[in-house]
Protein backbone atom coordinates (compact mmCIF):
# COMPACT_ATOMS: atom_id res chain seq x y z
CA UNK A 1 0.00 0.00 0.00
CA UNK A 2 2.59 2.45 0.54
CA UNK A 3 4.13 1.59 -2.86
CA UNK A 4 1.41 2.92 -4.62
CA UNK A 5 0.76 6.05 -2.17
CA UNK A 6 4.42 6.78 -2.90
CA UNK A 7 3.59 6.62 -6.85
CA UNK A 8 0.67 9.27 -6.67
CA UNK A 9 2.63 11.58 -4.13
CA UNK A 10 5.86 11.52 -6.08
CA UNK A 11 3.91 11.91 -9.55
CA UNK A 12 1.64 14.47 -8.12
CA UNK A 13 4.78 16.13 -6.68
CA UNK A 14 7.02 15.91 -10.00
CA UNK A 15 4.82 16.87 -11.94
CA UNK A 16 4.52 20.19 -10.67
CA UNK A 17 8.25 20.87 -10.26
CA UNK A 18 8.60 19.80 -13.84
CA UNK A 19 5.38 22.38 -14.90
CA UNK A 20 7.06 25.30 -13.79
CA UNK A 21 10.18 25.26 -16.52
CA UNK A 22 7.77 23.45 -19.35
CA UNK A 23 4.98 25.96 -19.18
CA UNK A 24 2.39 23.44 -17.41
CA UNK A 25 1.32 20.15 -17.85
CA UNK A 26 1.64 18.38 -21.15
CA UNK A 27 1.91 14.60 -22.32
CA UNK A 28 5.37 14.48 -21.86
CA UNK A 29 5.16 16.33 -18.31
CA UNK A 30 2.75 13.71 -17.83
CA UNK A 31 5.03 11.15 -19.10
CA UNK A 32 8.11 12.32 -17.01
CA UNK A 33 6.20 12.15 -13.83
CA UNK A 34 4.83 8.72 -13.71
CA UNK A 35 8.57 7.60 -14.74
CA UNK A 36 9.71 9.03 -11.70
CA UNK A 37 6.54 7.88 -9.55
CA UNK A 38 7.14 4.62 -10.96
CA UNK A 39 10.97 4.58 -9.76
CA UNK A 40 10.03 5.83 -6.08
CA UNK A 41 6.86 3.17 -5.92
CA UNK A 42 9.48 0.59 -6.69
CA UNK A 43 11.96 1.87 -4.00
CA UNK A 44 9.34 1.85 -1.35
CA UNK A 45 8.20 -1.48 -2.85
CA UNK A 46 11.57 -2.70 -1.91
CA UNK A 47 12.36 -0.46 1.35
CA UNK A 48 8.88 -1.50 3.26
CA UNK A 49 8.98 -4.77 4.69
CA UNK A 50 6.40 -7.12 4.80
CA UNK A 51 4.39 -6.60 7.89
CA UNK A 52 2.40 -9.17 10.03
CA UNK A 53 -1.20 -8.83 9.47
CA UNK A 54 -3.74 -8.89 11.82
CA UNK A 55 -6.16 -12.44 12.35
CA UNK A 56 -9.20 -12.17 10.22
CA UNK A 57 -12.65 -12.53 11.51
CA UNK A 58 -15.89 -12.91 10.53
CA UNK A 59 -16.95 -9.02 11.16
CA UNK A 60 -13.84 -7.81 9.12
CA UNK A 61 -15.15 -10.07 6.39
CA UNK A 62 -18.45 -8.90 6.45
CA UNK A 63 -17.25 -5.27 6.69
CA UNK A 64 -14.50 -5.64 3.88
CA UNK A 65 -17.84 -6.92 1.71
CA UNK A 66 -20.01 -4.21 2.88
CA UNK A 67 -17.03 -1.60 1.98
CA UNK A 68 -16.59 -2.68 -1.56
CA UNK A 69 -20.16 -2.68 -2.79
CA UNK A 70 -20.35 0.27 -1.53
CA UNK A 71 -17.19 1.61 -3.29
CA UNK A 72 -18.35 -0.33 -6.41
CA UNK A 73 -22.23 1.41 -6.54
CA UNK A 74 -19.98 5.19 -5.57
CA UNK A 75 -17.49 5.07 -7.53
CA UNK A 76 -18.83 2.80 -11.10
CA UNK A 77 -21.63 5.29 -11.34
CA UNK A 78 -19.80 8.64 -10.36
CA UNK A 79 -20.41 10.21 -13.79
CA UNK A 80 -22.43 7.96 -16.07
CA UNK A 81 -24.84 8.60 -19.36
CA UNK A 82 -28.36 8.21 -19.48
CA UNK A 83 -29.20 8.56 -23.26
CA UNK A 84 -28.69 12.13 -24.07
CA UNK A 85 -27.39 13.44 -20.36
CA UNK A 86 -24.72 13.00 -18.09
CA UNK A 87 -25.79 12.41 -14.68
CA UNK A 88 -24.63 11.56 -11.00
CA UNK A 89 -25.29 9.16 -8.34
CA UNK A 90 -25.22 11.16 -5.25
CA UNK A 91 -27.07 15.23 -5.03
CA UNK A 92 -24.40 15.43 -2.94
CA UNK A 93 -21.72 15.72 -6.11
CA UNK A 94 -23.58 17.58 -8.14
CA UNK A 95 -21.25 20.74 -7.23
CA UNK A 96 -18.26 19.63 -6.40
CA UNK A 97 -17.85 16.78 -9.17
CA UNK A 98 -18.55 20.11 -11.49
CA UNK A 99 -15.83 21.76 -9.66
CA UNK A 100 -13.31 18.70 -10.35
CA UNK A 101 -14.12 18.27 -13.83
CA UNK A 102 -13.37 22.41 -14.26
CA UNK A 103 -10.11 21.51 -12.06
CA UNK A 104 -8.96 18.39 -14.08
CA UNK A 105 -9.52 19.81 -17.98
CA UNK A 106 -7.95 23.09 -16.83
CA UNK A 107 -4.67 22.12 -15.37
CA UNK A 108 -4.65 19.50 -18.55
CA UNK A 109 -4.80 22.31 -20.82
CA UNK A 110 -0.98 23.22 -20.19
CA UNK A 111 -1.77 26.55 -17.81
CA UNK A 112 1.49 27.90 -16.64
CA UNK A 113 2.18 27.38 -13.13
CA UNK A 114 1.71 27.97 -10.81
CA UNK A 115 -1.88 28.54 -12.39
CA UNK A 116 -4.18 31.02 -11.59
CA UNK A 117 -7.95 30.66 -10.17
CA UNK A 118 -9.72 28.84 -13.13
CA UNK A 119 -13.21 30.41 -10.81
CA UNK A 120 -11.99 34.04 -10.04
CA UNK A 121 -10.30 35.98 -12.36
CA UNK A 122 -6.86 38.20 -10.54
CA UNK A 123 -6.17 35.44 -7.99
CA UNK A 124 -3.92 32.38 -8.15
CA UNK A 125 -5.04 28.48 -7.56
CA UNK A 126 -5.94 28.42 -4.04
CA UNK A 127 -6.97 24.65 -3.85
CA UNK A 128 -5.55 21.27 -2.84
CA UNK A 129 -5.34 20.44 -6.35
CA UNK A 130 -3.06 17.17 -5.88
CA UNK A 131 -6.01 14.42 -6.79
CA UNK A 132 -7.06 16.27 -9.64
CA UNK A 133 -3.80 16.68 -11.04
CA UNK A 134 -2.91 13.24 -10.74
CA UNK A 135 -6.25 12.95 -13.12
CA UNK A 136 -5.04 15.89 -15.02
CA UNK A 137 -1.82 13.74 -15.90
CA UNK A 138 -3.98 10.29 -16.73
CA UNK A 139 -6.36 12.91 -18.94
CA UNK A 140 -2.72 13.78 -20.88
CA UNK A 141 -2.08 10.16 -21.63
CA UNK A 142 -4.76 9.43 -23.17
CA UNK A 143 -7.32 8.10 -20.07
CA UNK A 144 -10.84 9.78 -20.54
CA UNK A 145 -11.62 11.90 -17.53
CA UNK A 146 -14.82 10.11 -16.85
CA UNK A 147 -12.52 7.30 -16.91
CA UNK A 148 -10.16 8.29 -14.92
CA UNK A 149 -12.21 9.82 -12.14
CA UNK A 150 -13.76 5.72 -12.44
CA UNK A 151 -10.50 4.24 -11.91
CA UNK A 152 -9.30 6.65 -9.39
CA UNK A 153 -12.18 6.86 -7.37
CA UNK A 154 -11.84 2.89 -6.68
CA UNK A 155 -7.76 2.51 -6.14
CA UNK A 156 -9.00 5.47 -3.77
CA UNK A 157 -11.50 3.80 -1.89
CA UNK A 158 -9.56 0.08 -1.83
CA UNK A 159 -6.70 1.76 -0.22
CA UNK A 160 -8.56 3.47 1.98
CA UNK A 161 -10.28 0.31 3.27
CA UNK A 162 -7.30 -1.49 3.71
CA UNK A 163 -5.47 1.30 5.63
CA UNK A 164 -8.71 1.43 7.94
CA UNK A 165 -8.60 -2.04 8.57
CA UNK A 166 -4.66 -1.82 9.56
CA UNK A 167 -5.97 1.24 11.92
CA UNK A 168 -9.39 -0.05 13.85
CA UNK A 169 -9.99 -3.37 11.92
CA UNK A 170 -13.74 -3.86 11.37
CA UNK A 171 -15.09 -1.15 13.86
CA UNK A 172 -12.83 1.58 11.82
CA UNK A 173 -14.07 0.55 8.57
CA UNK A 174 -17.89 0.96 10.43
CA UNK A 175 -16.45 4.40 11.53
CA UNK A 176 -16.16 5.89 8.14
CA UNK A 177 -19.52 3.47 6.86
CA UNK A 178 -21.98 4.37 9.67
CA UNK A 179 -21.15 7.07 11.66
CA UNK A 180 -24.50 9.01 12.03
CA UNK A 181 -26.74 9.96 15.54
CA UNK A 182 -30.54 8.87 15.80
CA UNK A 183 -32.14 10.23 12.85
CA UNK A 184 -31.77 7.28 11.10
CA UNK A 185 -34.48 5.16 13.25
CA UNK A 186 -36.95 7.15 11.74
CA UNK A 187 -37.24 4.11 9.08
CA UNK A 188 -39.68 2.25 11.53
CA UNK A 189 -41.61 5.86 11.27
CA UNK A 190 -41.88 6.29 7.80
CA UNK A 191 -41.28 2.78 6.47
CA UNK A 192 -38.91 3.43 3.68
CA UNK A 193 -35.45 3.53 3.31
CA UNK A 194 -33.35 6.92 1.93
CA UNK A 195 -30.64 8.85 3.68
CA UNK A 196 -32.27 10.47 6.77
CA UNK A 197 -28.86 12.18 7.61
CA UNK A 198 -28.48 14.02 4.27
CA UNK A 199 -29.95 17.60 5.50
CA UNK A 200 -28.25 17.10 9.07
CA UNK A 201 -24.97 18.73 9.88
CA UNK A 202 -23.28 15.38 10.97
CA UNK A 203 -24.05 13.84 7.62
CA UNK A 204 -22.76 9.74 6.59
CA UNK A 205 -18.93 10.37 5.69
CA UNK A 206 -18.58 7.80 3.07
CA UNK A 207 -21.77 9.58 1.14
CA UNK A 208 -20.62 12.93 1.92
CA UNK A 209 -16.68 13.11 2.25
CA UNK A 210 -14.94 9.85 0.48
CA UNK A 211 -17.12 10.31 -2.44
CA UNK A 212 -17.43 14.07 -2.86
CA UNK A 213 -13.70 15.32 -1.28
CA UNK A 214 -11.77 13.61 -4.12
CA UNK A 215 -8.83 14.70 -2.28
CA UNK A 216 -9.18 12.41 0.59
CA UNK A 217 -8.88 9.39 -2.06
CA UNK A 218 -5.25 9.47 -1.43
CA UNK A 219 -5.39 11.78 1.82
CA UNK A 220 -7.41 9.47 4.34
CA UNK A 221 -5.43 5.85 3.15
CA UNK A 222 -1.87 8.04 3.54
CA UNK A 223 -3.07 9.72 6.83
CA UNK A 224 -4.02 6.46 8.16
CA UNK A 225 -1.01 4.23 6.56
CA UNK A 226 1.14 7.41 8.35
CA UNK A 227 -1.36 7.16 11.66
CA UNK A 228 -0.46 3.13 11.36
CA UNK A 229 3.48 3.92 11.24
CA UNK A 230 3.92 6.64 13.49
CA UNK A 231 2.17 4.28 16.31
CA UNK A 232 4.27 1.83 15.41
CA UNK A 233 7.45 3.75 15.52
CA UNK A 234 6.82 5.81 18.78
CA UNK A 235 4.84 3.77 20.67
CA UNK A 236 5.08 -0.15 19.92
CA UNK A 237 8.38 -2.37 18.29
CA UNK A 238 8.81 -0.48 15.06
CA UNK A 239 7.50 -0.68 11.28
CA UNK A 240 10.37 -0.92 9.42
CA UNK A 241 9.07 1.74 7.40
CA UNK A 242 11.77 3.67 5.41
CA UNK A 243 12.01 7.44 7.39
CA UNK A 244 12.10 9.13 3.73
CA UNK A 245 8.53 7.17 2.61
CA UNK A 246 6.71 8.42 5.87
CA UNK A 247 8.78 11.86 4.78
CA UNK A 248 7.36 11.92 0.94
CA UNK A 249 3.96 11.37 2.52
CA UNK A 250 3.45 13.76 4.66
CA UNK A 251 4.75 16.86 3.28
CA UNK A 252 3.30 16.69 -0.19
CA UNK A 253 0.05 16.27 1.90
CA UNK A 254 -0.69 19.76 1.93
CA UNK A 255 -1.09 19.69 -2.26
CA UNK A 256 -4.16 16.86 -1.19
CA UNK A 257 -5.43 17.97 1.96
CA UNK A 258 -4.86 20.86 3.90
CA UNK A 259 -6.93 19.60 6.79
CA UNK A 260 -5.20 16.62 6.62
CA UNK A 261 -1.67 17.76 7.00
CA UNK A 262 -3.01 19.56 10.02
CA UNK A 263 -4.48 17.06 11.89
CA UNK A 264 -1.33 14.77 11.45
CA UNK A 265 0.91 17.44 12.22
CA UNK A 266 -1.41 17.57 15.77
CA UNK A 267 -0.37 14.23 16.18
CA UNK A 268 2.84 14.54 15.92
CA UNK A 269 2.61 17.33 18.68
CA UNK A 270 0.84 15.11 20.71
CA UNK A 271 3.45 12.35 19.91
CA UNK A 272 6.71 15.10 21.19
CA UNK A 273 4.58 15.99 24.28
CA UNK A 274 3.78 12.37 25.24
CA UNK A 275 6.82 10.42 24.59
CA UNK A 276 10.11 12.13 24.99
CA UNK A 277 12.20 9.63 24.12
CA UNK A 278 11.34 10.15 20.59
CA UNK A 279 11.10 13.77 20.73
CA UNK A 280 15.17 13.83 19.33
CA UNK A 281 13.60 11.78 16.42
CA UNK A 282 10.11 13.89 15.62
CA UNK A 283 12.19 17.25 16.38
CA UNK A 284 14.77 15.83 12.98
CA UNK A 285 11.72 14.67 11.31
CA UNK A 286 10.08 18.18 11.34
CA UNK A 287 12.73 20.15 11.01
CA UNK A 288 13.49 18.50 7.56
CA UNK A 289 9.47 18.89 6.73
CA UNK A 290 9.33 22.29 7.15
CA UNK A 291 10.80 24.47 4.07
CA UNK A 292 8.92 21.21 2.03
CA UNK A 293 5.49 21.26 3.94
CA UNK A 294 5.35 25.55 4.15
CA UNK A 295 6.04 25.43 0.16
CA UNK A 296 3.09 23.04 -0.61
CA UNK A 297 0.85 25.45 1.95
CA UNK A 298 2.31 28.41 0.10
CA UNK A 299 0.89 27.23 -2.98
CA UNK A 300 -2.53 26.11 -2.06
CA UNK A 301 -3.50 28.80 0.53
CA UNK A 302 -2.57 31.65 -2.54
CA UNK A 303 0.61 32.51 -0.91
CA UNK A 304 -1.44 32.41 2.31
CA UNK A 305 -4.00 35.07 1.31
CA UNK A 306 -7.30 32.64 1.67
CA UNK A 307 -9.46 34.66 4.04
CA UNK A 308 -9.79 32.40 7.26
CA UNK A 309 -13.05 31.81 8.69
CA UNK A 310 -11.72 31.26 11.71
CA UNK A 311 -14.37 32.68 14.97
CA UNK A 312 -15.88 31.61 17.86
CA UNK A 313 -18.90 29.40 17.14
CA UNK A 314 -20.46 27.69 20.40
CA UNK A 315 -22.73 24.42 19.45
CA UNK A 316 -21.13 24.22 16.04
CA UNK A 317 -23.99 24.34 14.05
CA UNK A 318 -26.74 24.88 16.20
CA UNK A 319 -28.02 28.32 14.69
CA UNK A 320 -27.37 27.09 10.87
CA UNK A 321 -29.89 27.27 8.75
CA UNK A 322 -29.19 23.80 7.78
CA UNK A 323 -30.18 22.57 11.04
CA UNK A 324 -33.33 25.02 11.34
CA UNK A 325 -34.28 24.62 8.18
CA UNK A 326 -34.05 20.44 9.25
CA UNK A 327 -36.20 20.99 12.89
CA UNK A 328 -38.99 23.20 10.65
CA UNK A 329 -39.11 20.86 8.16
CA UNK A 330 -39.76 17.61 10.37
CA UNK A 331 -42.74 19.74 12.30
CA UNK A 332 -40.71 19.94 15.58
CA UNK A 333 -40.27 23.63 15.57
CA UNK A 334 -40.51 24.06 19.27
CA UNK A 335 -36.81 22.21 18.95
CA UNK A 336 -35.15 24.70 17.37
CA UNK A 337 -33.92 26.75 20.56
CA UNK A 338 -33.03 23.55 21.81
CA UNK A 339 -29.22 22.66 22.33
CA UNK A 340 -29.44 19.24 24.00
CA UNK A 341 -31.79 17.75 20.85
CA UNK A 342 -29.24 19.05 18.28
CA UNK A 343 -26.25 17.26 20.04
CA UNK A 344 -28.91 14.06 20.47
CA UNK A 345 -30.02 14.27 17.36
CA UNK A 346 -27.06 14.49 15.09
CA UNK A 347 -24.67 12.63 17.37
CA UNK A 348 -26.72 9.89 19.42
CA UNK A 349 -24.31 7.84 21.73
CA UNK A 350 -21.14 8.77 19.91
CA UNK A 351 -20.85 12.09 22.28
CA UNK A 352 -21.02 10.25 25.70
CA UNK A 353 -18.79 7.12 24.72
CA UNK A 354 -16.37 9.59 23.30
CA UNK A 355 -16.37 11.55 26.57
CA UNK A 356 -15.92 8.19 28.49
CA UNK A 357 -13.14 7.44 26.24
CA UNK A 358 -11.66 10.81 27.27
CA UNK A 359 -12.13 9.81 31.23
CA UNK A 360 -10.00 6.19 30.41
CA UNK A 361 -7.34 7.75 28.50
CA UNK A 362 -6.62 10.13 31.02
CA UNK A 363 -6.66 7.91 34.15
CA UNK A 364 -4.98 5.45 32.79
CA UNK A 365 -2.28 7.81 31.09
CA UNK A 366 -1.78 5.30 28.27
CA UNK A 367 0.87 7.08 25.98
CA UNK A 368 -0.62 6.12 22.76
CA UNK A 369 -3.70 6.20 23.79
CA UNK A 370 -3.47 9.91 24.47
CA UNK A 371 -1.17 10.92 21.42
CA UNK A 372 -3.96 9.42 18.95
CA UNK A 373 -7.18 9.27 20.86
CA UNK A 374 -6.31 12.52 22.88
CA UNK A 375 -5.56 14.32 20.49
CA UNK A 376 -8.68 13.44 18.27
CA UNK A 377 -10.93 13.95 21.45
CA UNK A 378 -9.32 17.79 21.66
CA UNK A 379 -9.54 18.23 17.92
CA UNK A 380 -13.59 16.69 17.99
CA UNK A 381 -14.08 19.66 21.17
CA UNK A 382 -12.42 22.63 19.18
CA UNK A 383 -14.99 21.96 16.14
CA UNK A 384 -17.90 22.01 18.79
CA UNK A 385 -16.96 25.40 19.66
CA UNK A 386 -14.97 27.14 17.10
CA UNK A 387 -15.45 27.23 13.28
CA UNK A 388 -12.44 26.90 11.03
CA UNK A 389 -13.63 27.98 7.83
CA UNK A 390 -16.02 30.55 6.14
CA UNK A 391 -18.82 27.55 6.12
CA UNK A 392 -18.54 26.02 9.59
CA UNK A 393 -19.95 22.88 7.93
CA UNK A 394 -16.44 22.91 6.70
CA UNK A 395 -15.32 21.84 10.57
CA UNK A 396 -16.18 18.06 9.25
CA UNK A 397 -13.46 17.88 7.31
CA UNK A 398 -11.35 17.57 10.84
CA UNK A 399 -14.04 15.65 12.71
CA UNK A 400 -13.82 13.20 10.16
CA UNK A 401 -9.82 12.83 11.27
CA UNK A 402 -10.90 13.14 14.87
CA UNK A 403 -13.47 10.19 14.47
CA UNK A 404 -11.59 7.54 12.67
CA UNK A 405 -8.51 8.58 15.40
CA UNK A 406 -10.74 7.38 18.36
CA UNK A 407 -12.11 4.54 16.64
CA UNK A 408 -9.72 1.85 17.81
CA UNK A 409 -9.21 3.07 21.40
CA UNK A 410 -13.57 3.41 21.31
CA UNK A 411 -13.38 -0.36 20.38
CA UNK A 412 -10.80 -1.11 23.01
CA UNK A 413 -13.12 0.35 25.70
CA UNK A 414 -16.31 -1.63 24.10
CA UNK A 415 -14.59 -4.78 23.48
CA UNK A 416 -14.39 -5.10 27.34
CA UNK A 417 -17.64 -4.86 28.08
CA UNK A 418 -20.26 -8.26 28.42
CA UNK A 419 -21.53 -8.95 24.35
CA UNK A 420 -25.08 -7.74 24.99
CA UNK A 421 -24.41 -4.56 26.18
CA UNK A 422 -21.34 -4.14 23.38
CA UNK A 423 -23.80 -5.21 20.84
CA UNK A 424 -26.66 -2.71 22.08
CA UNK A 425 -24.12 0.45 21.78
CA UNK A 426 -22.61 -0.92 18.45
CA UNK A 427 -26.17 -1.03 17.20
CA UNK A 428 -26.95 2.39 18.77
CA UNK A 429 -23.43 3.60 17.21
CA UNK A 430 -24.03 2.56 13.52
CA UNK A 431 -28.07 1.79 12.68
CA UNK A 432 -28.28 5.60 11.45
CA UNK A 433 -25.43 5.84 9.43
CA UNK A 434 -26.13 1.88 8.19
CA UNK A 435 -29.57 3.34 6.90
CA UNK A 436 -28.27 6.25 5.26
CA UNK A 437 -25.70 4.68 3.46
CA UNK A 438 -28.07 2.10 1.97
CA UNK A 439 -30.42 5.29 0.78
CA UNK A 440 -28.12 7.13 -0.35
CA UNK A 441 -26.73 4.74 -2.87
CA UNK A 442 -30.08 2.69 -3.87
CA UNK A 443 -31.34 3.03 -7.43
CA UNK A 444 -33.73 5.82 -7.30
CA UNK A 445 -30.98 8.34 -7.51
CA UNK A 446 -29.34 9.88 -10.47
CA UNK A 447 -28.87 13.34 -11.11
CA UNK A 448 -29.13 15.18 -14.28
CA UNK A 449 -25.32 17.26 -14.65
CA UNK A 450 -25.31 18.34 -18.29
CA UNK A 451 -26.00 16.76 -21.74
CA UNK A 452 -23.99 15.94 -24.92
CA UNK A 453 -25.61 18.38 -26.84
CA UNK A 454 -24.89 21.53 -24.54
CA UNK A 455 -21.32 19.86 -24.79
CA UNK A 456 -21.05 19.71 -28.55
CA UNK A 457 -22.09 23.27 -28.72
CA UNK A 458 -20.18 25.38 -25.88
CA UNK A 459 -17.18 23.20 -27.59
CA UNK A 460 -17.94 24.13 -30.97
CA UNK A 461 -17.91 27.74 -30.06
CA UNK A 462 -14.97 27.35 -28.30
CA UNK A 463 -12.99 25.71 -31.08
CA UNK A 464 -10.90 28.95 -31.74
CA UNK A 465 -10.62 30.30 -28.66
CA UNK A 466 -7.36 30.11 -26.58
CA UNK A 467 -7.10 28.26 -23.82
CA UNK A 468 -6.19 30.62 -20.93
CA UNK A 469 -8.66 33.56 -22.46
CA UNK A 470 -10.96 34.18 -19.67
CA UNK A 471 -14.64 34.09 -19.88
CA UNK A 472 -17.76 36.08 -18.94
CA UNK A 473 -20.74 33.16 -17.98
CA UNK A 474 -23.78 33.42 -15.56
CA UNK A 475 -22.68 31.74 -12.47
CA UNK A 476 -23.80 28.02 -12.61
CA UNK A 477 -22.35 25.15 -10.96
CA UNK A 478 -22.56 23.08 -14.22
CA UNK A 479 -22.27 25.97 -16.85
CA UNK A 480 -20.55 23.83 -19.83
CA UNK A 481 -17.68 26.46 -20.24
CA UNK A 482 -16.31 24.88 -16.60
CA UNK A 483 -17.42 21.68 -17.67
CA UNK A 484 -14.95 21.78 -20.67
CA UNK A 485 -12.03 23.93 -18.50
CA UNK A 486 -11.77 27.15 -19.07
CA UNK A 487 -11.05 29.98 -16.92
CA UNK A 488 -14.48 32.00 -16.30
CA UNK A 489 -14.31 35.96 -14.68
CA UNK A 490 -16.19 34.50 -11.33
CA UNK A 491 -17.97 31.28 -11.52
CA UNK A 492 -20.21 29.27 -9.07
CA UNK A 493 -20.53 30.86 -5.58
CA UNK A 494 -20.74 28.06 -3.96
CA UNK A 495 -16.73 27.16 -5.28
CA UNK A 496 -16.16 30.94 -4.70
CA UNK A 497 -17.35 30.84 -1.05
CA UNK A 498 -16.29 27.86 0.58
CA UNK A 499 -12.53 28.83 -0.79
CA UNK A 500 -12.47 31.78 0.79
CA UNK A 501 -12.25 33.94 -2.00
CA UNK A 502 -13.19 37.48 -1.48
CA UNK A 503 -15.16 37.76 -5.11
CA UNK A 504 -17.98 39.82 -3.87
CA UNK A 505 -16.48 43.22 -6.17
CA UNK A 506 -16.09 40.69 -9.19
CA UNK A 507 -19.75 39.08 -8.57
CA UNK A 508 -21.03 42.74 -8.61
CA UNK A 509 -19.77 43.77 -11.61
CA UNK A 510 -21.06 39.83 -13.42
CA UNK A 511 -24.42 40.87 -12.05
CA UNK A 512 -24.02 44.29 -13.68
CA UNK A 513 -23.39 42.65 -17.14
CA UNK A 514 -25.67 39.81 -17.02
CA UNK A 515 -29.06 41.93 -16.55
CA UNK A 516 -27.37 44.72 -18.35
CA UNK A 517 -27.92 47.32 -16.20
CA UNK A 518 -26.72 50.99 -17.12
CA UNK A 519 -23.52 51.26 -18.68
CA UNK A 520 -23.05 47.38 -18.47
CA UNK A 521 -20.92 47.40 -22.33
CA UNK A 522 -18.58 49.70 -20.82
CA UNK A 523 -18.18 47.52 -17.61
CA UNK A 524 -17.77 44.74 -20.04
CA UNK A 525 -14.64 46.32 -21.46
CA UNK A 526 -12.75 47.29 -18.43
CA UNK A 527 -12.91 43.64 -16.61
CA UNK A 528 -10.29 40.78 -17.45
CA UNK A 529 -12.28 39.11 -19.51
CA UNK A 530 -11.87 38.35 -23.38
CA UNK A 531 -15.20 37.06 -24.32
CA UNK A 532 -18.64 36.89 -23.49
CA UNK A 533 -20.72 33.50 -23.26
CA UNK A 534 -24.35 33.82 -22.81
CA UNK A 535 -26.47 30.80 -21.92
CA UNK A 536 -29.34 31.33 -23.82
CA UNK A 537 -31.42 28.81 -25.74
CA UNK A 538 -28.99 29.29 -28.59
CA UNK A 539 -25.85 30.02 -26.57
CA UNK A 540 -23.75 33.21 -28.39
CA UNK A 541 -20.34 33.43 -28.05
CA UNK A 542 -19.23 37.32 -28.19
CA UNK A 543 -15.12 38.53 -27.84
CA UNK A 544 -15.00 41.19 -25.50
CA UNK A 545 -11.03 42.51 -26.69
CA UNK A 546 -8.49 41.08 -28.17
CA UNK A 547 -6.06 40.80 -25.08
CA UNK A 548 -4.36 37.49 -24.56
CA UNK A 549 -2.58 36.36 -21.45
CA UNK A 550 1.26 35.57 -21.93
CA UNK A 551 1.33 32.34 -24.21
CA UNK A 552 -1.59 31.77 -24.71
CA UNK A 553 -1.28 31.69 -28.58
CA UNK A 554 1.15 28.42 -27.69
CA UNK A 555 -1.61 26.92 -26.18
CA UNK A 556 -4.48 24.12 -27.46
CA UNK A 557 -8.34 25.85 -28.15
CA UNK A 558 -10.05 22.86 -27.55
CA UNK A 559 -10.60 21.30 -24.22
CA UNK A 560 -8.73 18.41 -23.50
CA UNK A 561 -10.30 15.27 -24.41
CA UNK A 562 -13.16 16.92 -25.90
CA UNK A 563 -14.16 16.94 -29.56
CA UNK A 564 -17.62 17.27 -30.18
CA UNK A 565 -19.47 13.78 -31.29
CA UNK A 566 -16.26 12.29 -31.47
CA UNK A 567 -16.13 10.38 -28.67
CA UNK A 568 -18.68 9.16 -25.96
CA UNK A 569 -16.37 10.77 -23.25
CA UNK A 570 -17.26 14.05 -21.55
Amino acid sequence: MGSLLSFVAASVCSAIVLAFPCGGISPPVAIAAFAIGFVTAFAAWRGIPAGKEPAVNAWDVLLWVVFALAALRAFLWILYPAGEEWRVLSPNNLGDISLHLHMIRYLAGGVDFWPASPILAGVPLIYPLGIDLFNALLLCVGMPVERGLIWVGLLGAFLTGWSLWRWGGAFALAALLFNGGLAGFLIFQTGSIQDFQADLPWKNFFLTMLVTQRGLLHALPSGLFLLCVWREDFFRTGSGVPRWVAFLLYVTMPIFSAHAFVFLSLILAGAFVVNPKKRKILLGFVACAILPATTAMFFVTGHFSIASGLRWLPGWMQGSEMWLAYVRTSGAAWLENSKWFFWLWNFGVSLPLLCLLGWKIVKTRDREALCFAGTGLVVFLICCFVSLAPWEWDNTKLFLWAWLACAPFLWQMLSTLSLPLRGLLCLLLFFSGAVSLVGGLDGRHGYKLTTRQELDTTAALLKDVPFEDRIVISPDYNHPVMLLGRPVFCGYAGHLWSHGLDYRDKWQLLENILKKKPGWQEVLKTIDAQWLFLRTPRPVLQEIRRNPPPHSGAKAAESPDYSPRSSPTM
